[in-house]
């Protein structure tokens, strides 16, 4: 078993105007760089053998936060979900322009995607393949992953039940023990 440390990225511009971000780029807020140098005091004795984050840069600055001077490798298999014309977009505004689409992927996440965006199990598939390559890479080793909501949900959910009602807050702090074969 490899063990993942999944760390969500601070608050940002855009979630603490309740927008969806996605792939967009949204700088952390001054709250959510202060909810980081506070994590990583909590952190401080973790010994990781590797370091990834999210290419985003919300992510990018979240890793250089929590690990100053480590190296960190930055994917983007670690990505957010693509909200795609719903990126930027406040959830009453969509509830309002696309009711119905929006309805049913929120009832049911496993079907349905954002228009021009990332199914949800496309999400769970893509981050799942790469926590199992990590696995095999880094066995018996722990390994941290400084990533988004949809991710964490994507590694810890074993089903689509509960995906919306699983909080999820930044900076949050959650451990995985992932399977090596």
């Amino acid at each position: 078993m490899t063990r993942l440390i999944l760390i969500r990225h601070g608050e940002t511009v855009l979630g603490a105007q309740d927008r969806y971000a996605g792939h967009s780029d949204t700088p952390l807020t001054p709250r959510g760089r202060r909810q980081i140098v506070r994590l990583r005091r909590t952190l401080a004795r973790l010994r990781p053998v590797r370091i990834y984050c999210s290419d985003l840069p919300r992510c990018r600055e979240t890793a250089a936060l929590l690990f100053p001077g480590r190296t960190v490798a930055v994917t983007r298999r670690l990505r957010e979900i693509d909200f795609g014309r719903w990126e930027g977009r406040r959830r009453a505004e969509i509830r309002r322009t696309e009711g119905e689409v929006y309805r049913r992927w929120l009832e049911d996440p496993s079907r349905g995607r954002p228009p021009g965006g990332e199914s949800v199990p496309e999400l769970r598939r893509r981050v799942r393949r790469f926590a199992s390559d990590l696995a095999r890479r880094h066995p018996r080793g722990t390994v941290v992953l400084v990533t988004h909501g949809g991710v964490i949900r994507a590694l810890t959910l074993r089903d689509y039940a509960s995906w919306w009602s699983t909080p999820v807050p930044t900076a949050g702090v959650w451990t995985v023990e992932w399977p090596t074969a």
